[in-house]
């Protein structure tokens, strides 16, 4: 190839430095033109107009029946209009009327001194006059169930709620078809997920303060919800069993299913849950899981507790029971399946001990292996209270599972039975006594300060007059206390052919009597574990997790009024939860 000339060199470098620059201008166009899409609001796009939430200034009680004149004074008024209330406003405020405008405006001073007469004629927005002196206006208006006078140049729709956007035209095209939903932040900063439904609907769903399908883990669960909850509390889910990778999580989800935090646990964690102290302080806490409990004929798991506070630091990553009575260990496990937090240092714990008694009814002197479930209730790393079920022979006989005591006698290969098997513990309102659910027993309320057992209600001893067998769990699960005093439990399979369901009680603790009795029967039948938690007392509608033995969905929110489900939320790989919490819980504290 012949080589270039001076000439030819030198018009080779203005070409490739003309090329240069035409590079550059058009990734710098290419960049103002990304910038000015990133930075574009919906507020400069023709068609859409952007609602604040509104005060209706409006006040019938406030009208009276007259006009004001140009001077000031009182004259008959017309059309069937009168005077509005008296509305503070200021100099250049913009103020809205809904229904038919009429034209009289009247201005006041701080002392409601009559300042002007304004005629706003046809206008439904008036803007206050430019006059430091203006306290207040009074407009006529005709008094109707939907008026409105509002601040701002229109009125917004108040069955909306809160801040919104109306959008006269939509465009669908790809970029609306993305796995997430499109997010807009309002100019105040809630962000809100816009989704588009088959019939072209669209709706708007308050996701502030959550992450987005980006921001979790490439394994986190999968689910689906159906329906809707009429209830705007956060769940609180715990998963239960190790996946492949040994590990699970912890996350607080919202009604929607939108995600506001989460966090990967070792193994896998129980009762995760958001609590409310006495004086306000909100707390976090879940129970990690250590290792399975060998050598017994019960499902127990021991655990400790991890304690964090509002924003989800840990405070203390290791509640346990003390060494105290039958506990020798000074590192001891909680058990899996409950756990009280009243304070930073103030705790119910329950777990297990496996032991010889030598007290069972019949086998006196014999050597039994038992598992003796223990509640310790320990604060300023003190016990206060521990109840030992070993201590009560009587339990022996009320149990109604694992009570095979004649095969455990000089048996060295047989396991420890777990003939009591506790499951969920809650705090009396007004005696401040703690109210049991066991498994093998039913429920049991014992003396906070003593021990002392007061009443069992049970299949195999019930000491409440009035209830029939029927009216009785069985291996029922979760007790709560309600605001009426009354307590509820997820009765697994004392229904209808051994179904689940939900009893209420009430129960007069001076004459141990029944005084009123709900059930809420279920079609599903649960072998172990679950909740009931009520979300609306009128409708009777119950947040339910079936536990074992239903495995198509995890949990459900059914409304026993009408008997339909308003929301269900299934895992895609089929998962069960062992119980779901919603909302804040509380436990009673006696003041000191």
């Amino acid at each position: 190839m012949k080589p270039l000339s001076n000439a030819g060199r030198y018009a080779q470098r203005i070409f490739n430095v003309v090329v240069l620059v035409v590079l550059a201008l058009s990734l710098a166009l290419n960049f103002l033109l990304y910038r000015t899409v990133q930075n574009l609001s919906l507020a400069d796009i023709d068609g859409v107009s952007y609602f604040e939430e509104q005060e209706n200034l409006f006040d019938p009680a406030g009208c009276e029946d007259f006009f004001y004149d140009y001077d000031g004074s009182v004259v008959a008024s017309q059309n069937g209009s009168v005077m509005s209330n008296w509305i503070p406003c200021s100099a250049g405020q913009q103020i809205t009327r809904n229904g038919i405008a009429t034209n009289v405006v009247c201005y006041f001073d701080a002392d409601k001194n009559f300042l002007q007469r304004v005629d706003s004629y046809g206008f439904a927005t008036i803007t206050v006059p430019d006059d430091d002196a203006i306290a207040y206006v009074r407009m006529a208006v005709q008094v109707a169930d939907n008026r409105m006078i509002v601040y701002g140049d229109k009125i917004s729709d108040t069955a909306a709620g809160g801040d919104y956007y109306t959008i006269d035209e939509l465009m669908i095209s790809d970029q609306n078809m993305e796995e997430d939903p499109t997010i807009i932040e309002s100019p105040d900063g809630t962000q809100w997920r816009i989704a588009v439904a088959d019939d072209g609907s669209i709706s708007a769903v308050d996701v502030t303060g959550t992450l987005s399908a980006s921001e979790l883990p490439d394994d986190f669960p999968q689910y689906t919800i159906t329906g809707s909850s009429i209830s705007d509390e956060d769940f609180l889910v715990s998963m239960r069993g190790t996946t492949s990778a040994g590990y699970n999580y912890i996350f607080v989800m919202t009604p929607e299913g939108n995600i506001r935090w989460y966090k990967q646990v070792p193994g896998y964690a129980y009762n995760f849950r958001k609590i409310e102290y006495a004086d306000g302080t909100i707390r976090y806490a879940y129970q990690q899981y250590d290792e399975d409990v060998e050598n017994t004929n019960g499902g127990i798991t021991y655990t400790h507790i991890v304690l964090m506070d509002e924003s989800f630091n840990v405070i203390n990553d290791n509640i346990h029971p003390l060494a105290y009575g039958s506990i020798t260990d000074s590192d001891y496990g909680c058990e899996n399946h409950d756990y009280k937090i009243l304070a930073d240092d103030h705790y119910i714990l329950t777990t297990v001990t496996l032991s010889m008694a030598d007290n069972v009814p019949g086998y006196e002197g014999k050597q039994i292996p038992v598992v003796n479930a223990i509640v310790q209730e320990q604060k300023a790393e003190e016990v206060i209270m521990q109840w030992e079920s070993m201590e009560h022979p009587e339990l022996y006989e009320a149990s109604v599972y694992n009570n095979d005591y004649a095969s455990l006698v000089d048996n060295p290969d047989a396991p420890y039975t777990d003939y009591v098997h506790i499951n969920s513990v809650t705090v009396d309102p007004e005696s401040y006594d703690l109210l049991i659910s066991c498994r093998s027993i039913g429920l049991m309320k014992l003396d906070r300060e003593t021990g002392e057992i007061l009443w069992m209600m049970g299949r195999g001893r019930n000491d409440i007059a009035g209830l029939e067998d029927e009216q009785i769990g069985l291996y029922q699960h979760d007790v709560r206390y309600l605001e009426d005093g009354s307590f509820t439990i997820f009765d697994n399979s004392g229904g209808v052919d051994n179904t689940s369901r939900v009893c209420r009680y009430w129960i007069d603790d001076e004459t141990l009597t029944l005084e009123n009795f709900e059930e809420f029967t279920t079609e599903y039948k649960s072998t172990s574990m679950g909740c009931a938690g009520l979300v609306d007392d009128e409708t009777d509608t119950y947040l339910i997790c079936y536990g074992g033995g239903v495995a198509d969905f995890a949990f459900e929110e059914r409304d026993f009024s009408t008997n339909t489900v308003n929301m269900q939320l299934e895992f895609d790989n089929g998962d069960t939860l062992y119980r779901i919490f919603r909302g804040t819980e509380y436990t009673p504290v006696e003041s000191e």
